[in-house]
């Protein structure tokens, strides 16, 4: 065997040197007159150098026609022209000549998307920027993990010039911090640089419009307020919210102290601030919406509650589920009237027994009861949840848009 190792090297080291050609496995004894090198299988291939694109950029005055597989972008890779050039599945696209940069910040770039620790990226999670394309073909960029997370994006430029791309975000955030990302083109495309500001859920934070304070819970991947929204002019319960470019607010028996404990009450138009698109901001701060019915229910079926229609489930109307509404529930009968049956607050949701306005201009229910709006319609109504002091289920079901509820946001 060692014999046979050395003879295969002295072969190549011939043809290296121009002396002679090399046949592996090919049928009689010499290879094809047409190639210095000819490997014959029917049962295995050629495998050549597999290299980072970090590490194929690092060979030092690459020749022309030099091939290597590229682990990055999955795809054999070829040096001609002073670049290298990509061919790729089902393609054979030659990389674009295109650049993004030469180390300094991404030009025009946007970050969408909210990041907070421990709540997985999704499809909402990108990043955009330009390239300047002057050759069309196939592109790839990616970025290096920071804090648990990457960008990533490929495609193909159809036209030369300036041409915005886009970054899929993946994996986690890990800590609340600003991430520095640095973004590598494949090809000569070069690199730049970008920051993502990822925040933590279950921290306080202000309403920089009137310095009010609100604690914050992360329920499964959702970051909600853990107090009822309170911004507002308060105006007596007798008279209706209007589109005046006020945010206006009832106080339960009109009075100031109750909106400290418990929260604004709001008709559904002024908490939608006249807009009836589900998910929009409303009356919430900057980067929080009013949830839709369709975050409630991720909400309940992340407490427990079942998916789909059925009876009891999450799409159901009336009391559903078993104990997800004492989830919600702050424990005890400080707040709530006794038995406060099931509450457990496990959720941290804190929710208070706020009581509501009713058409009449007449409030009730304090201690006993609390409502939300959702910001989804249902007909000349609009959904909303219901805990009640001797339940531990969720009250689903539609009112009139001219009640007066609370309010809780959810982080965009």
């Amino acid at each position: 065997m060692k014999k046979t190792k050395i003879l295969i090297s002295i072969i190549l080291l011939f043809a290296k040197l121009g002396i002679a050609q090399v046949a592996i496995n090919t049928d009689g004894t010499n290879p094809n007159s047409s190639a210095m090198l000819d490997v014959k299988s029917s049962s295995r291939g050629f495998l050549p150098p597999r290299l980072t694109t970090a590490e194929r950029d690092a060979i030092s005055s690459p020749a022309a026609g030099l091939v290597i597989y590229n682990t990055t972008t999955e795809c054999l890779d070829f040096y001609s022209g002073g670049t290298w050039k990509e061919i790729c599945e089902g393609t054979g696209t030659p990389v674009a000549d295109y650049t993004i940069g030469s180390g300094g910040s991404c030009i025009n770039t946007t970050v969408n998307g909210t990041y907070t620790a421990g709540v997985a990226l999704d499809g909402s999670n990108t990043v955009t920027l330009d390239a300047t394309v002057n050759a069309t073909g196939s592109w790839s960029i990616t970025t290096n993990t920071v804090n648990g997370y990457s960008f990533s994006g490929s495609g193909t430029f159809a036209t030369t010039g300036t041409v915005q791309v886009t970054l899929g975000g993946t994996g986690t955030p890990i800590t609340a911090q600003t991430d520095n990302f640095t973004a590598t083109a494949n090809g000569s495309g070069g690199n730049c640089t970008f920051d993502v500001t990822v925040t933590s859920c279950g921290s306080p934070f202000t309403d920089t419009r009137d310095g009010q304070s609100y604690n914050t819970v992360l329920i499964g991947t959702q970051c909600w307020m853990a107090e009822n929204l309170n911004i507002g002019t308060i105006i007596i319960g007798g008279s209706n919210q209007t589109n005046n470019g006020t945010i206006e607010k009832y106080c339960y028996n009109n009075s100031t102290s109750n909106c400290d404990i418990y929260g604004g009450l709001y008709q559904w138009d002024e908490a939608m601030q006249y807009v009836t698109t589900a998910g929009t901001q409303g009356i919430c701060p900057a980067n929080w919406h009013l949830p839709s019915d369709a975050e409630w229910k991720t909400l309940e079926e992340y407490l427990g509650m079942c998916s789909g229609s059925g009876s009891g489930c999450s799409g159901a109307t009336g009391w559903r589920g078993s104990d997800e509404g004492g989830k919600l529930k702050e424990s005890g009968t400080s707040h709530w009237k006794s038995p406060n049956t099931g509450a457990t607050n496990s959720s941290g949701f804190t929710g208070l027994p706020a009581g509501d306005r009713f058409t009449n201009a007449t409030f009730h229910y304090l201690s006993s009861r609390t409502y939300f709006w959702t910001s989804t319609e249902h007909g000349i109504n609009a959904w909303r949840r219901y805990l009640n002091y001797q339940k531990a289920k969720v009250n689903r079901n539609y009112d009139s848009k001219a009640y007066g509820f609370s309010v809780r946001c959810v982080r965009d």
